[in-house]
């Protein structure tokens, strides 16, 4: 029998609340399914730039994040249109924003390396 999954929306409230508590203020910029949608997180932190990273599942359905990439802050308008791009294809993804201006978030799962 399979384990009982989180519901993306409770993963969701408490990174954000976490978040708050850290000194990060993080926002949902999309809301995606409530049950089982994907997550995008764009790290703003603004003068060393953004990451944007993908939530994901190996074969053995271990979480990882995928790096979607690193931009300049001069560059923020591309990662919202990769943003933008990722959300037409798929209406379920959430969309996180993290303000990290010290740099100090960590990732709950492995970076993928493919």
């Amino acid at each position: 029998m399979p384990s009982p999954r989180l519901k993306t929306s409770l993963w969701v409230d408490a990174l954000v609340r976490q978040n708050f508590l850290s000194d990060m203020p993080s926002f949902v910029v999309a809301k995606g399914d409530i049950e089982r949608g994907g997550v995008i997180l764009k790290l703003n932190r603004f003068t060393d730039g953004i990451q944007l990273f993908e939530q994901t599942l190996d074969f053995d359905g271990n979480k990882l994040w995928r790096s979607l990439g690193d931009f300049p802050a001069d560059a923020e308008r591309d990662a919202d249109l990769l943003l933008q791009k990722k959300r037409q294809f798929d209406r379920d993804l959430w969309i996180i924003e993290i303000e990290d201006q010290r740099g100090v978030f960590i990732l709950d799962a492995p970076i993928s390396d493919f």
